[in-house]
């Protein structure tokens, strides 16, 4: 994330207005934002505004500068359960795990890591010393972990291609199979080459990651590396779809009209225009191919051909005016 382009939340270019917009846009129920800069009063901000509706943040500040590093696990209340969440602070402003209650009895735990980038004996600290927590504290072995790994662990991952030091790929894969994590990107594009990070001298290296156990990876989809993030970040976001073990097939569900066509004068006036057509046609002849059946579905047909070109245009409209109202200060 690389910091909040603004200090108070109030001007139109603070990053979390983005962030709220893309939890809602891209229907994310957990969103894991590394080198955050936030300080408690900035996560209260946050927490006292519009935005509290939808997000519950915890942040893990890093404590000798909070302008600097920082982790932050965000919540769509809308589609995730918030209550009960229990948070365990590892590494100041790197690591925070997270046990989030999912369905039933069921738990999901998330553990967010932004590694050390500066040198290669702090990027082997850190590895090690995720590694000692896991084995000396009472930790739940998290399901998913994700953050900005800082790591390249084969040529093909960075362009020109080199992998990172012998020793800090060992120390890292320690904890990967210390707590019997894969790699769930690579796993399911195992020839595909993709990067998620474009430095300033042009080298391109896929650092972003999200480990899932074996477990959970049969009941993972949709493994996406996307721009999504625009320019809220300098690294493209990774991201997958889990389904808890055991729960039934969810489809993609009927399209449904939005109730403010109710009150969209061209809609209703084209609909009742075509709701007088089956009527005007009950007296003539029933055949296989015309009957009121036909005429019904017919009815229903354009009726919501009509609706989804009306929807578009109105949402084209507010995203016009919209983009007005922001330029001018108007509106966040």
């Amino acid at each position: 994330m690389n910091g909040l382009r603004a200090n108070s939340l109030s001007q139109s270019g603070h990053k979390w207005h983005e962030i709220h917009s893309i939890l809602h846009a891209k229907q994310l129920g957990i969103l894991i934002v590394t080198e955050t800069h936030m300080s408690t009063t900035q996560v209260q901000e946050i927490n006292a505004s519009y935005m509290n509706k939808r997000l519950k943040l915890f942040n893990y500040k890093y404590p000798d500068n909070p302008a600097t590093k920082g982790v932050v696990i965000v919540l769509n209340r809308e589609i995730t359960n918030i209550e009960g969440v229990g948070v365990h602070y590892l590494i100041p402003g790197q690591a925070m795990l997270a046990i989030i209650p999912w369905h039933g009895k069921k738990t999901l735990t998330v553990l967010a890591s932004y590694a050390a980038a500066e040198t290669d004996d702090d990027k082997i600290r850190y590895w090690d010393e995720l590694c000692n927590l896991s084995l000396t504290l009472d930790l739940p072995v998290p399901d998913v972990v994700g953050g900005d790994f800082n790591l390249v662990t084969s040529p093909l991952d960075r362009l020109p291609h080199r992998m990172d030091p012998d020793a800090v790929v060992a120390t890292y894969l320690r904890f990967a199979h210390l707590l019997e994590l894969k790699d769930g990107w690579h796993s399911n594009n195992p020839d595909a080459k993709a990067y998620t990070h474009l430095n300033s001298r042009g080298t391109m290296s896929r650092i972003d990651w999200l480990l899932v156990s074996p477990t959970l990876m049969k009941n993972c989809c949709n493994w996406e590396i996307s721009n999504f993030s625009g320019s809220l970040a300098d690294h493209k976001m990774v991201s997958v779809r889990i389904s808890a073990p055991g729960t039934p097939y969810i489809g993609k569900g009927r399209w449904a009209m939005p109730q403010f066509l109710l009150y969209d004068k061209d809609f209703m006036a084209y609909a009742n225009k075509e709701a007088c057509k089956p009527e005007d046609a009950m007296d003539l002849v029933r055949t296989d191919d015309e009957n009121a059946q036909t005429r019904c579905k017919t009815f229903k047909d354009n009726v919501q051909e009509f609706a989804k070109k009306r929807v578009k245009l109105r949402w084209e409209q507010w995203s016009r005016k919209r983009k007005f109202l922001k330029e001018r200060g108007m509106c966040s």
